[in-house]
């Protein structure tokens, strides 16, 4: 079933670039609504107000952005997602429009992001990121990154969605790149289901390394979850590759509706296939601060049953 996000008029591909007037003009609207809107959360979470106020505000940013740009966003497998339960989202990045495009898409459920260093670095945004349970990571193999998603976790209220982009960055050349194993790690030790997400058209409207951007449809799949009950670490591998390819699939099916609806998403179609390669500090340490905590939560279990 498709669901839509409010937008513009759908049109041709053709001479659907923005001219530089119009993406300046883009620009002066949502920035300005942008730092608004940071003002707003962090006053909403500093007088200690209802976590869902801040979940609007949110939602809401991403709608308006996304009406001022010409994006329309269409959904499909929303009938998977369940507004009681919380996931380990797992998406393709192909864009920085991308997760304004989740939150609009994924509208049912509260969402936070594990955000890079960069995002952080902006001026008011990246305080607000933080403020509201966002959690920064550096990209540098160091355990600290993993302290702070070990940390974030334990605070993360119930109902609260963590959205990972595995493939650690952005897809320069557009294709579906290896994932790493800090999602699935996180997943099995806190006993959350993985959601695999797929996007197509975000990078043909906001490519990366630039700051042209197109009108223009989004096609967002969401599949069935991915249950983590009864597995241990050594299972991450297996539900990284599982997941990998089920996002890989979803995103195959995105694009095809995104040219059935007249455009070409960019990029390329297909996955880059997985390297065998050594695990890196922090997916080493990653892998034990979660195989830690489910020690602990079982030696926790079997006190209480004793």
């Amino acid at each position: 079933m498709a669901h839509g996000v409010p937008s513009c008029k759908r049109r041709a591909d053709v001479g659907s670039l923005l001219p530089a007037w119009r993406a300046w003009l883009c620009l002066a609207l949502v920035v300005p609504v942008l730092g608004f809107a940071c003002v707003l959360a962090m006053l909403l979470v500093l007088l200690h107000l209802p976590r869902r106020w801040v979940d609007r505000v949110y939602l809401g940013f991403a709608r308006f952005a996304l009406f001022v740009a010409g994006t329309r966003v269409e959904v499909h497998g929303l009938e998977h997602v369940s507004r009681h339960r919380a996931y380990v989202i797992v998406p393709n990045h192909e864009s920085g429009w991308d997760p304004v495009v989740l939150v609009a898409a994924l509208a049912a459920l509260p969402v936070r992001f594990i955000a890079k260093e960069q995002a952080i670095r902006v001026p008011l945004l990246g305080r607000t990121l933080l403020l509201t349970g966002n959690v920064r990571v550096e990209r540098a193999n160091t355990a600290a990154d993993v302290a702070r998603i070990r940390e974030a976790m334990a605070r993360r209220p119930p109902d609260v969605s963590t959205i990972f982009y595995a493939e650690g960055t952005r897809s320069r050349d557009g294709a579906l790149h290896e994932f790493k194993k800090g999602a699935f790690a996180t997943a099995i030790a806190q006993g959350m289901s993985v959601l695999p997400v797929a996007t197509a058209g975000t990078r043909r409207i906001w490519p990366p390394d630039t700051m042209r951007m197109r009108r223009g449809p989004v096609v967002v799949e969401v599949g069935a979850p991915i249950a983590v009950e009864g597995l241990t670490l050594a299972d991450r591998d297996a539900l990284r590759e599982r997941t990998r390819a089920v996002v890989g699939e979803l995103r195959e099916s995105a694009r095809r509706r995104l040219r059935a609806l007249g455009y070409e998403p960019g990029g390329v179609d297909g996955a880059i296939p997985p390297l065998h390669r050594r695990e890196t500090p922090i997916e080493a340490a990653a892998s034990g601060g979660a195989e830690l905590h489910l020690r602990n939560h079982d030696s926790r279990s079997h006190r209480a049953s004793g």
